[in-house]
C-alpha cells in the first residue's frame, strides 16, 4: 500500500521523532527528512527516512524540497524550533495544517503569555528582560525565587529557579545562548516569571476543526532544582475524576484561546493553592516518551493518530476505559566519555518499552536539560501504583560506566539508585517515610556527611583505604555540603536518609568507591553516632537560648524590685512582693535547667563509631581518632551499649 510521500521538518531528539518516521512506513507512506544537518540525528544511520538537506527555517525552502516529492500526503515537525515553518509550509501548499500565525504566538512566549493574560486565563507573572539592566529592575520589584527562561526555548534548556539577583542576573545570560548549541539559534529574549510553588501537571491536547480533545492529565515528575529536568510521568494523574475533567477544560480553553484549532498541544501547568496556573502551551505533540506511553495505556497510536490526521484522515479519540502508565528517566549527573551503559534486568509484562538514549563512545555534557537523560522505562498497568513500580524498577537497574577525566585513576560506575523501595500506596508512603525535605533533613544529612569524614580520614591514617580514594570521596561529599544536599530534595527515603544519601555519592564518586565508607562501620553506629550529635547540638542551643533569658531576666529584676506586686498562695493574694522577685524565681528554675542540660552535654563523651553492628570489629582502625574528629573524648566502652542505648534522649 503506496499512500503517497510524508515529509517531517527536523526532527526532536529523544525517541518520538525517529518513531513518527517508522510509523509513517508502517502506514503506508514514504517518510522523508529535510533537516539542516543530518549529524544531528545519530538515528539516521538506521532510519527508513530518506534525507534531504535545506535549510528548515525557511518556509519557502520548505516549499521547494516539496515540490520535488511525488503525491506529498503531510508536512509534520515533531521539533518546538520548527513547527512554525513546517505549518507556513502546508498552509501555503494547501495540506493540513495549524494556523502559522496562532503557532508563532505559542512559540514566542512572551507574546503568547501576553494572549493567555488577555484572555483571562490564569499565567504567573511575567516580565520580558533584553539586558542585566532589564533584570535589575525587574528584580527590584518582584519576590524571589524567580524563574528565568529563554522566549523560545525547549526541553528545559536555559530554565533556572534562582533565589538570588546573582544567580538571576547569571541564568539570564545563559539563556540567551542556550539554543545555540542545539539549533544554532540565539534567544536575546528572556522571561523572568514569578515561581509558582506546586504540584505540576501536564495536558496532551489533539485539536481537529476548531473540536479540542483531551487524551489525558499526567503527573509531572522533576529532577532537582535550580533546573526542570523531567524524570518522570504518571498516567492518569492521581487525581479524583472530577478535578481530571475540570483540569482538561482549564487546558483547553488555554489551548483554544491561543487560537490552535489543529494539531496536537502539550499543555504545562501547575495546581497552586489558589488554583491551576498555565505554565506554558507548546504547539506540538509531548516529548519524553509520552506519547509512546500514552499509546500502549490507551491501545491506540498516538503517533498514528497525528500522522493520519496530518495526511487529511481526521481525528478519532481513544476509547475511554485504558490502563495506568508511567515513565521514569535516569539522569547522567557527570560529564565524561560514556564507556556502557545498559540495563541490568530485562523488561517483564508491565514495562513495554524501555531504552538508551545514549551510546557507548558518546561524550557526555550535564546541561541540565532534558539531554542529560540517558535512559527510559515505561510501565503500564491496572493500577498506576503498578505501572510506577515497573517502570521505576526497571530504570534503577541502569548500570552506567564512564571513561575516568585524565589524572584520575580509578573507573566511575554509576549504578542504578540502590534504596530499597516499598510496595506501599504512594499517600501510605508519604506517611511513613515521606520524600526528603532539606528544610527538614538538613541537619541530619550534614552530621552524616560530617562522620563520612571523620571515618574516611581514619581510615586512611590507618592504611585501610587509598589515599586518592579517600580525597576523591571527600572531594564529592564536600560538592554535597556546598550544594546545600539540593540534589536529594523531593528523593524518596523509603529506608532512611542515609540509603538516598549513599545512592547519590555513588551516583557521583562510583559504587565501587563509595562502597570503601562502609569499611568497618556500620548503619548501626552511624544512626547512634547521628543520634548524639543532633542530642549534643541541640542541648547547646537550648543551653544558649536559656542563657540569653538569664541574661534579659537579670536586666530587669532590679527595675521590677522597686514595685509591689502581690504574691499569690492557694489562688488568693497572700502577701506583697516584687515583680523583681518573681523574675528571680524563673532565673533560678532555669539555672537549675540549664546546669541538668550541661551535666547531659558533659555525660555524652563516648562516641559509638568502631562498635559497627554492636560486635565491634577485627580491622585495626583507630576509634579514638574518629571520636576526636568529632568532637568526643572517648570511643565506647562497650559495642553492643554504644549501638542499642538511647538513655541519654530520656534525659
Amino acid at each position: 500500500m503506496n499512500r503517497g510521500s510524508f515529509l517531517f521538518v527536523e526532527s526532536n531528539t529523544t525517541g518520538t521523532g525517529e518513531l513518527l518516521m517508522k510509523r509513517a512506513r508502517a502506514l503506508g507512506f514514504e517518510p522523508y527528512l529535510v533537516t539542516r544537518n543530518p549529524a544531528r540525528y545519530p538515528f539516521l544511520k538506521d532510519s527508513v527516512a530518506h534525507v534531504v538537506e535545506a535549510e528548515t527555517r525557511s518556509p519557502d525552502e520548505l516549499i521547494g524540497v516539496a515540490a520535488k516529492l511525488g503525491r506529498l500526503a503531510g508536512i509534520y515537525s515533531s521539533s518546538d524550533y520548527f513547527v512554525e515553518a513546517a505549518s507556513s509550509a502546508a498552509t501555503a501548499i494547501g495540506l493540513p495544517a495549524a494556523n502559522p500565525k496562532a503557532i508563532a504566538t505559542c512559540r514566542n512566549k512572551w507574546k503568547q503569555a501576553a494572549e493567555l493574560q488577555r484572555q483571562s486565563i490564569t499565567i504567573p507573572e511575567t516580565r520580558l528582560a533584553t539586558s542585566v539592566r532589564d533584570v535589575e529592575k525587574i528584580l527590584a520589584q518582584a519576590t524571589l525565587p524567580v524563574v528565568v527562561k529563554p522566549v523560545s526555548g525547549s526541553g528545559s534548556s536555559g530554565v533556572r529557579l534562582c533565589d538570588t539577583a546573582a544567580a538571576a542576573i547569571k541564568a539570564f545570560e545563559s539563556a540567551r545562548g542556550a539554543l545555540l548549541d542545539q539549533v544554532g539559534l540565539c534567544s536575546p529574549d528572556v522571561l523572568i516569571q514569578k515561581y509558582i510553588r506546586g504540584k505540576e501537571y501536564s495536558a496532551e491536547i489533539i485539536a481537529n476543526d476548531g473540536t479540542l480533545h483531551c487524551l489525558g492529565i499526567l503527573a509531572k515528575h522533576k529532577g532537582p532544582p535550580p533546573c526542570f529536568v523531567e524524570v518522570g510521568h504518571d498516567f492518569p494523574a492521581p487525581l479524583p475524576e472530577r478535578s481530571l475533567q475540570e483540569l482538561a477544560c482549564f487546558a483547553v480553553s488555554a489551548v483554544s484561546a491561543l487560537g490552535l484549532e489543529f494539531g496536537p498541544a502539550h499543555v504545562e501547568f501547575v495546581i497552586a493553592e489558589p488554583g491551576p496556573v498555565i505554565i506554558e502551551v507548546n504547539p506540538r505533540l509531548a516529548g519524553g516518551m509520552i506519547p509512546v506511553m500514552l499509546s500502549h495505556a490507551l491501545r491506540t497510536s498516538i503517533l498514528d493518530m497525528v500522522i493520519n490526521l496530518y495526511a487529511g484522515q481526521g481525528f478519532t479519540p481513544p476509547r475511554a476505559g485504558g490502563r495506568a502508565g508511567a515513565i521514569r528517566f535516569r539522569l547522567a549527573h557527570e560529564s565524561g566519555k560514556l564507556k556502557r551503559l545498559s540495563f541490568s534486568r530485562t523488561p517483564g509484562p508491565t514495562v513495554p518499552e524501555a531504552g538508551l538514549l545514549k551510546y557507548g563512545g558518546e561524550d557526555v555534557q550535564i546541561n541540565g536539560d532534558f539531554r542529560d537523560r540517558v535512559a527510559y522505562a515505561v510501565g503500564v498497568a491496572d493500577e498506576l501504583d503498578a505501572a510506577v513500580i515497573a517502570a521505576q524498577q526497571m530504570i534503577d537497574s541502569t548500570v552506567m560506566d564512564m571513561e575516568e577525566a585524565a589524572g584520575e585513576s580509578d573507573n566511575k560506575q554509576v549504578a542504578g539508585a540502590s534504596e530499597g523501595r516499598w510496595n506501599l500506596h504512594p499517600e501510605a508512603m508519604k506517611l511513613l517515610a515521606p520524600p526528603i525535605e532539606i528544610s527538614r533533613d538538613g541537619r541530619l544529612l550534614r552530621h552524616q556527611a560530617t562522620i563520612d569524614e571523620a571515618h574516611l580520614v581514619m581510615l586512611a591514617d590507618q592504611g585501610l583505604i587509598n589515599r586518592e580514594v579517600a580525597a576523591d570521596l571527600l572531594k564529592h561529599i564536600f560538592h554535597l555540603q556546598d550544594e546545600g544536599f539540593q540534589s536529594l530534595e523531593g528523593r524518596d527515603a523509603p529506608r532512611g536518609l542515609y540509603l538516598a544519601y549513599e545512592a547519590e555519592l555513588a551516583a557521583r564518586a562510583g559504587p565501587e568507591k563509595a562502597g570503601w565508607l562502609h569499611l568497618a562501620r556500620s548503619r548501626n553506629d552511624l544512626n547512634a553516632t547521628i543520634s548524639l550529635l543532633v542530642l549534643r547540638e541541640a542541648g547547646c542551643a537550648i543551653s544558649q537560648e536559656i542563657g540569653i533569658a538569664q541574661d534579659a531576666l537579670l536586666q530587669r529584676v532590679e527595675e521590677a524590685s522597686r514595685f509591689v506586686a502581690p504574691l499569690y498562695s492557694q489562688y488568693q493574694i497572700a502577701i506583697p512582693g516584687s515583680p523583681g522577685h518573681y523574675l528571680l524565681s524563673v532565673f533560678f528554675a532555669l539555672r537549675r535547667e540549664r546546669q541538668r542540660l550541661h551535666c547531659l552535654l558533659e555525660d555524652i563523651k563516648n562516641c559509638p563509631m568502631g562498635a559497627g553492628a554492636g560486635g565491634g570489629t577485627s580491622l585495626p582502625i583507630d576509634p579514638l581518632k574518629t571520636a576526636n574528629l568529632l568532637g568526643f573524648e572517648l570511643p565506647s566502652f562497650n559495642s553492643l551499649d554504644a549501638v542499642a542505648s538511647r538513655d541519654h534522649h530520656l534525659q
